[in-house]
């Protein structure tokens, strides 16, 4: 009986790990899409405000600090992502 809940509380750490990662590296690939979004508008010379950008960086950096994903978060080497500030 013992065996069968030590098991089941390992694998229930591990399922929880795995969504903590996939949720980290979903925020981070959305990012990284807004931001490749805003350069391409910023080389093109059309009007950005980052709004979008500065939301989700917002939402990630938060999930990196919460405990206990941050711990997921620093074995997994996620770094904070930096707020967009318009150059015009």
């Amino acid at each position: 009986m013992n065996v069968l809940f030590t098991i089941a509380v390992l694998a229930g750490v591990a399922m929880w790990a795995m969504a903590s990662y996939a949720r980290l590296h979903r925020l981070r690939r959305q990012i990284l899409i807004e931001w490749k979004q805003l350069d391409a508008q910023e080389t093109a010379g059309e009007p950005t405000d980052g709004t979008r950008y500065n939301g989700l960086a917002a939402v990630y950096n938060a999930a990196l600090e919460a405990f206990p994903q941050n711990i997921i978060a620093g074995l997994a080497g996620f770094r904070p992502a930096q707020m967009f500030v318009s150059g015009k």
